[in-house]
């Protein structure tokens, strides 16, 4: 994939509130940078406590990508605190 031409972080935010905000991103990032590629920028979670928001937005993205919405592909970065996702065109 390539350089992203968006970065959102969802730092600082809740579970539900960063799955709703990351849907409300892509859903706009989809219209002005159709075909685009996004960063979504979750975090790692901390030590021995999961990746709660990285968990949920990875659900939220299976489930856009499986409607064919929005989401082409997504990776999750080497780091595992961030996706890469490429927007349909």
């Amino acid at each position: 994939m390539r350089a992203p031409d968006a970065v959102f972080d969802l730092h600082g935010q809740g579970v539900a509130e960063a799955a709703s905000n990351v849907e409300r991103f892509l859903q706009v990032q989809a219209r002005v940078r159709r075909g685009g590629t996004v960063r979504l920028i979750t975090g790692r979670g901390r030590l021995g406590g999961g990746a709660p928001i990285r968990t949920r937005v990875r659900t939220l993205l299976k489930r856009l990508q499986a409607e064919s919405r929005i989401v082409r592909d997504y990776v999750l970065e080497e780091s595992e605190g961030s996706y890469l996702v490429r927007l349909k065109g």
